[in-house]
């Protein structure tokens, strides 16, 4: 708030005090205690009192008009002080750089500021380059923006680039240093720095030539004490200043110094303290000393006058410091506050600071005072720091509550009235009623309203003031008695009495009218009965505002129900509500207040709504809220000045609303508002277009015409650099700061460096809150972004690259100059991304290449070679491969043949009619062809073994037996060639897990190869290995004859490969494969095979394991072998069958079709055909009981065949043989699943196929006699196949769902099962070898036996239930059926 000193202040200070206070200053200025100085003090004053009384009287009255002549001037201060950041309160030296920093020296540091932040610089033992004194004295800039810093031990120099200190310690001619307190530093217009230091007279620096001069000035007989300032006047003159010996000048340069006299021959400043001396306009010259106070020269007539030399209570003032404001204002700082001299009109202002202002100064001590470039003052003070005047762009009085009895009562002001002497009557909410008078800006106190403090409503009516009252009712108040004349409260018996005593609005109509809006609704007063009438429309209603329009139509603004308005022409009240589907509607139901601008426009105040204009044609309303740029949704009042402006209080400030733009300016403390929320219903138009606004912490007044727009745009500075939230030094190790970065253009970053912070500065003074700062970084950011409130931007992981850094700022009315601060920020690489390192990837890239050239072109050279080697390998292979697929193909062509000469050949020879000789060439015949078809047979397990199709069954067999059985059957041929052939084996049988035939194989395809090589002696030996891990065995087969070199004996085991027994160290390519199969074999054994080296025989060695994981255990039973069963008798065997059965042969050779045909043909009836779909075509049409068929046929192949026969119900009861040249185990796994009932290769015996026909036709004729002749054995037993079984089941169900039915045929059961008669026919004929009415009577017998054995019917009774029409043909059945009459059976 402001000060204004007036007279009334002035006369009302204590004199004792003064006299105390100019006592203490006057012996502290000379070194005295208190106690003496008050003594000292009380003496001196008592000596010289009358002799200068009449002086002092005349000056004060003179000062007195002056003083009483500026009551209207306000000054706000700011303070900023320890708890801002600044070092210590007591500030001695202000300085502003060219960047814009202000400089703050204390006892305790020096300070920069920019706005936000202080940097405080100390001395610090560790760091060299920090300043050597805390104590600061002086401040001073020089043309190369270095601030020369004075202290209580000489002057260091702060380098702002290098963000460092140095102490001047440069020599003067006379070779002496600045080593003591300074007391001043300044310049002359030659750039000279002239430096005032205490026992070591005047320096003076040439920056030029760097040439340091001291004057001793204490050398003249005329000085003895020290300079205390020093200045040179426009015409060159110099001026110094002592402690003590008063005003010197000298104008030869300081070669003489002479002593200032006046024009009246009068040394005035003799033996004076001459503290400051200043340069004015109109070659002036002001001069503050300790005794004359503030005294003007004027240099042209050398006439001295005084500006200041005693205060108010005529106590001579205590003289610190003054600076020129302006030409015509010149600002003292003393020990008791401020003066502001307007030296065109001679007008004083003393400013002191007041414990209850928070605008006034904080301190009377004023040491220090500067200008800055915005105008704004800078005081620093003894005690409380700093205080900061600005220049005001846009004042408002402020009028709060100081705690003085003349003052403000009261914080929350809530209401405004002016009565008919223009004085304002202020209600508050928590100090009652005020008068202000505008003129005067004088308040009284409205004493009886310590009753009621809390106000909501005030309204005149003639003298009368109206008030309602929070809980109080309504008071009215005679405005020219000041006394209360009547009250109203409510009245519970009174309907005509308020209808509660919180009254929120009064307001007066153009008709008289008194209308009172309450907690409860809105009241008529009746002037004439005095009472209130109740509006019934608003019962219950918050009423907070009543307005009248000029159109006589009453608004009426409730808290929770809308807007009111009562149509005078319709005689009707209309409400306003809000509507969120309709955005034309009241924006929000708390309306706060209505307003009528000039242009008779109806507005309306939310409680979180904005605010809203009316429009009476269409009854809508058009919104505004933050959404369009109000600061606040909370609008408490609306006035309109004298240029159509509208202004609105809110919640965050004050707002200027342009009606015909739509745009709003907003007004907070940063504009001089004494506090950003405003108060309901609080304001006030005078007639000289001042507005008044009341808020929660007072009142501000204003007159918009007196704004001014501040286009000052501030300097934009980087302060402070950040890397990981840690300040970076400048210089340091490993710093990327060469120089300060608010002196750096760019800044140079490692990889590992890139996330950092920048703080940011807007060197603006004036309103530190509404310069907008907005950033961008090029190369980061898509747009610009706002500084936030800490003024920190962060940016962390940023890619390596390139940045340009851009801040720039705004004014509050968003304009900008365009300048910008801009730095180029550039974070390197990684090393493996550097330039360096992109040379070593080319060199290492080009030594790879030429490494993987070489490696590829060797690589492609052994591609090559192994291709041409893969070339022939797959030509071998495929050679190979032919080979087998040839022998194959052959062996399976030649079983076939085999069949039909070792059929007949076996007819031939078990004809009894043979003679001998003739027999022995056919055993002869026979023998070859078993060796024949043994050959085609291991051709084909090699084959399987090639291609993984050959499986072995492990069962334990003896393995000594099968030596010994393989070793008689080829002691005949070694024999007939003289070869010792000698069997080694234990005492004991030995048993192990092997596949007999596999094992077998192997062994015989040893000694065969043995025998075959070998000259006098076989020798296999039979080794157990019982002791190691994994039991095995180990068989040796060595024989003599031509030696296998070692380099060969791994090749003689590989397939159509035989040693050349004509050239002993070459293999020669051979058919034979017995060696590669007992290979094949051994390792499906998992075991080896393979010719032992360094001996001087050839020496086979088979190791096989003793136990294999999958063995099969097998109980051993009587197996029949096929020459057994060729030996027994065959005409026996046919001799069960019945009757002559039919057999279809199915085989494509036609020789083979023809030879198994004549065969049969002797006890069947053969059908022939020669593929599988001529096979169907004739079981369509023939009754056939058993197939013969071969699997290798065109169009369809046997084991289609069977699937389709197995799986179609007509012929799934007849069996089916299999015959194949395909011996391996999965075509007779296939064969079998697919339903077949045996299974012969080829070659087979004759023999042995019509053994296995007679025994399928024998054991599916014995199922059906049991079926016929057995009564309980059911019919299921018959089926054989799956189909089978699904064909009985449905046909049994049929059946015995008609069993009582007589006339049930089989028509009725063919149709029943979706077959034709035929079909069926031969399927019931097939399975159980009955005609249908055949089957369909042994049903009905097979029932009647169940009933019969049940006992519990009659005879007659169970042959009706069965279907029997006649009860004797019935027996006569049942006895040749079952052998048996029906009541023997049911006995």
């Amino acid at each position: 708030m402001f000060v204004c000193q007036r007279y009334i202040e002035s006369i009302q200070i204590n004199y004792e005090y003064g006299i105390r206070q100019f006592c203490y200053f006057l012996g502290r200025f000379w070194g005295f205690q208190n106690v003496t100085c008050f003594i000292f003090g009380r003496y001196f004053i008592s000596r010289i009192i009358m002799r200068y009384v009449f002086s002092i009287v005349i000056f004060l009255c003179i000062h007195i008009i002056c003083v009483a002549q500026q009551t209207d001037n306000c000054y706000y201060f700011k303070n900023i002080s320890i708890r801002d950041g600044l070092s210590q309160n007591t500030v001695s030296a202000i300085l502003q750089d060219k960047k814009g920093f202000m400089w703050f020296g204390t006892k305790d540091g020096l300070n920069r500021y920019d706005g936000q932040t202080f940097r405080v610089f100390k001395h610090d033992l560790h760091n060299k380059q920090s300043i050597g004194n805390n104590f600061i004295t002086a401040l001073y800039e020089d043309a190369d923006g270095n601030i020369w810093v004075g202290t209580d031990a000489g002057i260091y120099v702060y380098q702002p680039e290098k963000e460092s200190f140095e102490q001047f310690m440069q020599s003067s001619t006379k070779g002496t240093k600045i080593e003591r307190a300074i007391s001043m530093i300044t310049d002359d217009k030659d750039g000279n720095i002239w430096i005032a230091v205490e026992s070591q007279g005047l320096f003076c620096y040439n920056p030029q030539n760097s040439l340091l001069n001291n004057y001793i000035l204490s050398d003249s007989k005329q000085v003895s004490s020290n300079v205390k300032c020093f200045a040179v006047d426009n015409s060159g003159t110099m001026w110094i200043g002592f402690y003590g010996d008063g005003l010197f000048y000298s104008k030869d340069n300081m070669e003489t110094i002479v002593p200032f006299v006046s024009s009246d021959n009068e040394e005035t400043f003799k033996n004076d303290v001459v503290t400051k001396i200043l340069q004015g306009p109109y070659n002036r010259l002001y001069i503050g000393s300790l005794k004359g106070g503030v005294k003007e020269l004027n240099l042209t007539s050398g006439k001295i006058s005084n500006l200041l030399l005693t205060d108010e209570n005529g106590e001579n003032i205590f003289f610190r410091e003054f600076i020129l404001c302006s030409e015509n204002e010149l600002w003292i700082g003393t020990e008791s506050g401020v003066y502001i001299y307007n030296l065109r009109t001679k007008k004083l202002i003393h400013l002191q600071s007041s414990a209850y202002d928070i605008y006034a100064l904080s301190d009377n001590a004023i040491y220090s005072l500067y200008k800055d470039r915005e105008e704004g003052i800078w005081l620093g003070s003894y005690f409380g720091g700093i205080n900061y005047f600005p220049k005001q762009y846009t004042y408002f009085e402020k009028y709060y509550s100081r705690n003085s009895g003349d003052g403000l009562h009261g914080k929350r002001v809530r209401e405004f009235c002016q009565d008919k002497n223009g004085i304002l009557w202020i209600g508050t909410e928590d100090g009652g009623l005020n008068t202000f008078n505008p003129h005067t800006n004088k308040f009284r106190y409205f004493n009886p309203s310590k009753a009621f403090t809390n106000i909501h409503g005030l309204c005149m009516d003639g003298d009368n003031l109206w008030v309602g009252t929070f809980s109080r009712g309504v008071k009215i108040i005679n405005t020219k008695t000041g006394t209360i004349i009547k009250s109203y409260k409510k009245e519970d018996k009174s309907s005509k009495s308020l209808s509660d005593n919180s009254v929120f609005a009064i307001c007066k109509t153009s008709s008289g009218d008194i209308y009172l809006g309450t907690l409860l609704g809105l009241h008529r007063y009746n002037r004439q009965n005095d009472n209130f009438e109740y509006i019934r429309e608003l019962t219950g209603k918050f009423v907070y505002d009543i307005k009248e329009d000029s159109y006589g139509n009453l608004w009426i603004a409730t808290y929770a129900n809308g807007a009111y308005c009562y149509d005078i022409n319709a005689k009707k009240w209309n409400n306003y509500l809000y509507d969120e589907k309709d955005s034309t509607s009241l924006p929000y139901n708390k309306v706060i207040s209505v307003f009528e601008d000039s242009r008779h426009r109806i507005w309306l105040t939310t409680q979180g709504g904005g605010f809203c204009e009316f429009n009476p044609e269409m009854g809508n309303f058009v919104r505004y809220s933050s959404k369009d740029g109000l600061p606040n949704d909370v609008v408490y009042q609306m006035l309109e000045d004298s240029d159509g402006f509208l202004w609105l209080t809110t919640n965050n400030g004050l707002v200027r609303f342009n009606p015909q733009n739509k745009e709003f300016r907003a007004f907070t403390t940063a504009n001089g508002l004494l506090g950003n929320q405003f108060n309901y219903r609080s304001s006030f138009n005078d007639n000289n277009g001042k507005l008044y606004f009341g808020s929660i912490d007072g009142f501000i007044a204003f007159n918009p015409k007196s704004f001014t727009e501040n286009k000052y745009i501030p300097p934009i500075v980087i302060t402070d650099f950040l890397l990981f939230n840690k300040k970076v030094p400048v210089n340091s190790p490993k710093s990327p700061l060469k120089k300060s970065v608010t002196f750096s253009d760019t800044i140079t970053l490692n990889a590992n460096q890139n996330s950092f912070s920048l703080r940011i500065a807007a060197l603006g003074y004036q309103e530190l809150q509404i310069n907008k700062l907005i950033y961008k970084l090029d190369g980061f950011d898509r747009e610009w972004n706002f500084v936030n409130e800490s003024f920190m931007v962060n940016y962390s992981n940023l890619r390596h690259g390139n940045y340009v850094f851009k801040v720039k700022a705004s004014h509050d009315n968003g304009t900008s100059d365009g300048s910008e601060t801009t730095l180029f920020i550039q974070i390197l690489p990684p090393f493996y991304l550097s330039m360096w390192a992109y040379f070593i990837y080319i060199f290492v890239s080009i030594g790879c290449a030429t490494c993987i050239f070489l490696y590829f072109k060797r690589r492609s050279y052994k591609k090559h070679f192994h291709q041409m080697e893969k070339f022939e390998q797959e030509k071998e292979r495929e050679i190979y491969n032919a080979k087998i697929e040839f022998f194959t193909n052959v062996a399976h062509e030649i079983r076939t043949p085999l069949t039909l000469i070792k059929g007949p050949l076996e007819n031939i020879i078990l004809k009894k009619e043979v003679d001998f000789e003739t027999k022995e060439d056919l055993n002869i015949m026979s023998q070859n062809t078993e060796r024949l078809l043994s050959l085609i047979n291991q051709l084909l397990d090699f084959r399987r073994t090639e291609h993984q199709g050959f499986r072995l069954n492990f069962i334990e067999c003896n393995i000594s037996e099968i030596l010994k059985e393989t070793q008689t059957r080829f002691t005949s041929l070694s024999k007939q060639r003289n070869i010792e052939f000698t069997l080694n084996i234990p005492e004991v049988d030995f048993y192990a897990h092997v596949d007999k035939e596999a094992f077998t194989k192997i062994i015989s395809n040893l000694f065969n190869n043995a025998i075959k090589y070998s000259s006098s002696y076989i020798h296999v030996t039979l080794e157990i290995d019982v002791y190691g891990e994994n039991k095995c065995f180990h068989i040796y087969t060595k024989n003599d004859g031509i030696i296998v070199p070692d380099e060969m004996k791994e090749e003689i085991f590989k397939p159509f490969v035989q040693f050349n027994a004509g050239n002993t160290n070459k293999i020669a390519a051979g058919t034979g494969i017995g060696l590669a199969l007992s290979r094949s074999l051994a390792e499906l054994h998992q075991g080896t095979l393979y010719m032992v080296k360094g001996e001087n025989c050839n020496s086979f060695c088979l190791t096989l394991p003793s136990i294999q994981n999958n063995a099969i255990n097998l109980t051993s039973e009587p197996i029949l072998r096929t020459d057994e069963i060729v030996k027994q008798p065959f005409v026996e065997k046919m001799k069960t069958v019945a009757s002559r059965q039919t057999v279809l042969v199915v085989e494509d050779n036609l020789d083979m079709l023809s030879f198994i045909t004549r065969q049969l043909s002797v006890e069947y009836s053969v059908l022939a055909a020669e593929n599988g779909r001529n096979a169907l075509e004739i079981l369509d049409n023939n009754y056939v009981s058993l197939i013969v068929s071969d699997v290798v046929m065109p169009q369809m192949d046997g084991f289609e065949l069977c699937r389709m026969i197995k799986s179609n119900i007509s012929y799934s009861h007849i069996p089916l043989i299999l015959l194949t040249a395909k011996t391996n185990i999965q075509s007779k796994i296939e064969g079998l699943e697919l339903g077949a009932d045996a299974y012969i290769e080829k070659p087979f015996s004759m023999e042995y196929l019509q053994a296995n026909i007679v025994s399928l036709i024998n054991n599916r004729e014995k199922l059906r006699e049991a079926f016929t002749k057995s009564p309980f054995i059911a019919v299921n037993t018959v089926a054989i196949t799956k189909a089978d079984e699904e064909f009985v089941r449905k046909l049994d169900e049929i059946i015995q769902n008609n069993l009582d039915n007589p006339d049930f045929s089989m028509e009725d059961i063919a149709d029943m099962l979706n077959m034709s008669r035929s079909s069926f026919y031969r399927k019931i004929k097939g399975v159980l070898n009955l005609t249908p009415n055949d089957y369909l009577r042994l049903e009905r017998l097979k029932k009647a036996a169940q009933l019969l054995k049940e006992g519990e019917r009659r005879i007659n009774e169970i042959c009706y239930t069965v279907g029997f029409n006649s009860p004797s043909y019935f027996t006569k059945c049942f006895l040749k059926q079952f052998g048996v009459l029906p009541k023997d059976f049911q006995g």
